[in-house]
C-alpha cells in the first residue's frame, strides 16, 4: 500500500463518481442470483507456523488453515512506541512478532500481549507501507528495517544484517531457506538465509511499493510503477520472463498468486487485472482504487478491497464476482484475510476492525481508535491481531 496524498483522494472521488454514473445509466437490475455457496475445502493451507509472513505465505493467500474469531471481544491491547503500520506474523509457538513505526520489533505473548523480548533496530520508519517480518522454519526472524534486512534468533539475538539499495519490503519464502525480497527501487533479490548471502539481484528499473510473491517453483512476481513483472529464478541467476502494463494508473500493492498460477494486479485505476502464467490477460473486473493487496485462497477465491469500502470476491478462474461485503462507509486500506471456513477480516480507514460471516452478515465491529493500514494476521488459537496508526496493537477473539 502506498502514500495517501491529495491526488490519490481526488482519484478516489473521480472513480466513485464514475461508478455511480455508470450505475445510474444501467439497465434495470436482473433478478437476484442465489447466494454464493463457498467450497467445502479449507480456504488456507498449513505452513510451518500459523502465520509466518505477510499475508500468511509466499503466495499471499491471506488464508489460514485455522479458525478465526467470531465474538469480537478484545483479548488484549498494547500501545507501542509508534504508529503500528507494519503487519504482524506468528511463530510456531504462537509468539506474535510485530514492529512499530518507531523501529522496535516486539515478540509478544499471544495470551496477554506482554513483551517476551524486544529488539530496537534504531531505524524509525514513517509512511504507510504495511511491511511484515518473516519467520523461517528454524525460528529465525527476518526483520525489514529501512534498507536493512536483519536476521534475529528466536530469542532476539542478532545473527546478520544485509543492506540493500533501497527500502526493503516484506520478504517471502516458500521453503524456509531461500528468501525473496524486493526493494523500493524495483530490485528483487534471492537471499541464502544461512549468512545473508545475496544469490542474485534483478533490477526492474522502476519504483516498487509492493512485496514479492512466489509459487515455490522458480517463478517470482513483483509490482512496479504500473506494471506486473514475472521473474524466473534459474538458481544462481534470474531473468525477467515478462512484464505487462494495463495502463490503469500506478500500483501500490503486492500481487496475489492463485494455486493455478493466475496472478492478480491491483492498481489505483478502475479495474482488477488477472494474468495467466505466460503473461496473457485472463480477465479484468471493475472496482475502485485499491491500496489493499489482493489475496487468493487455496480454492481459487480472490478477495479485493477498495476505496468504495467494499470487499469483492472473484472466481479467479473466470473473473466472475461471486459475492461482496460492505460497504463499511469508509475506504479500506488494509488487506483482507480469511480463516479456513471463509470468515472474513480486515480493518478500515475509519479505525475499525471488522469480521464477517461468509454469507455477508457482520460478526463484529471493533473500534480501534486509529486508522488501519496494517495487514492483519490470525494466530493458531483463533485471534485476529491487527495494528492501527494510534500505536495500538489489538488481539480480537
Amino acid at each position: 500500500m502506498g502514500s495517501f496524498g491529495d491526488v490519490m483522494f481526488r482519484r478516489c472521488a473521480l472513480a466513485a463518481c464514475a461508478l455511480l454514473l455508470a450505475a445510474c445509466s444501467a439497465a434495470p437490475a436482473a433478478p437476484a442470483a442465489p447466494p454464493f455457496v463457498f467450497p467445502q475445502a479449507s480456504a488456507g493451507v498449513a505452513t510451518w507456523t500459523p502465520w509466518p509472513s505477510a499475508l500468511h505465505d509466499a503466495r499471499h493467500s491471506g488464508a489460514s488453515a485455522e479458525s478465526g474469531p467470531t465474538h469480537g471481544t478484545i483479548r488484549w491491547q498494547r500501545r507501542l512506541e509508534g504508529a503500528t503500520t507494519p503487519g504482524p506474523v506468528v511463530g510456531a509457538d504462537g509468539t506474535v512478532y510485530l514492529a512499530s513505526n518507531g523501529g522496535v520489533l516486539h515478540a509478544l505473548d499471544p495470551a496477554d500481549g506482554h513483551d517476551k523480548w524486544t529488539y530496537d533496530t534504531k531505524n524509525p520508519v514513517g509512511g504507510d507501507l504495511s511491511i511484515s517480518p518473516l519467520v523461517l522454519r528454524d525460528g529465525t526472524i527476518l526483520v525489514p528495517s529501512g534498507e536493512d534486512l536483519i536476521a534475529l534468533s528466536p530469542t532476539g539475538r542478532p545473527l546478520w544484517t544485509k543492506t540493500f539499495s533501497s527500502r526493503v519490503t516484506s520478504p517471502v519464502s516458500f521453503d524456509g531457506s531461500r528468501v525473496y525480497v524486493g526493494t523500493g527501487d524495483g530490485a528483487v533479490s534471492a537471499v541464502d538465509t544461512t549468512a545473508g548471502h545475496v544469490i542474485w539481484t534483478v533490477d526492474t528499473g522502476t519504483t516498487s511499493y509492493g512485496s514479492v510473491v512466489t509459487d515455490g517453483h522458480g517463478r517470482v512476481y513483483t509490482t512496479a510503477d504500473s506494471s506486473l513483472i514475472a521473474l524466473d529464478d534459474q538458481g544462481t541467476s534470474a531473468r525477467v520472463a515478462w512484464r505487462v502494463d494495463p495502463h490503469d494508473d500506478i500500483t501500490e500493492v503486492s500481487a496475489g498468486l492463485a494455486p493455478d498460477g493466475t496472478v492478480l494486479l491491483g492498481t489505483n485505476g478502475l479495474a482488477e487485472w488477472a494474468y495467466h502464467p505466460d503473461g496473457k490477460l485472463a480477465w479484468q473486473a471493475p472496482r475502485v482504487i485499491t491500496y489493499s493487496s489482493p489475496v487468493v485462497t487455496a480454492t481459487g477465491l480472490a478477495y479485493v478491497a477498495d476505496h468504495s469500502g467494499q470487499v469483492h470476491v472473484f472466481d479467479v478462474h473466470t473473473g466472475h464476482e461471486t459475492t461482496h461485503y460492505g460497504p463499511i462507509g469508509a475506504q479500506i486500506w488494509s488487506s483482507t484475510i480469511v480463516d479456513r471456513t471463509y470468515h472474513l477480516y480486515f480493518g478500515g480507514e475509519n479505525g475499525h476492525a471488522y469480521g464477517y460471516n461468509p454469507d455477508g452478515t457482520r460478526l463484529f465491529d471493533v473500534d480501534l481508535g486509529g486508522k488501519v493500514d496494517s495487514y492483519p494476521a490470525l494466530t493458531g488459537d483463533g485471534a485476529l491481531v491487527i495494528g492501527s496508526r494510534n500505536g495500538l496493537v489489538t488481539a480480537i477473539d
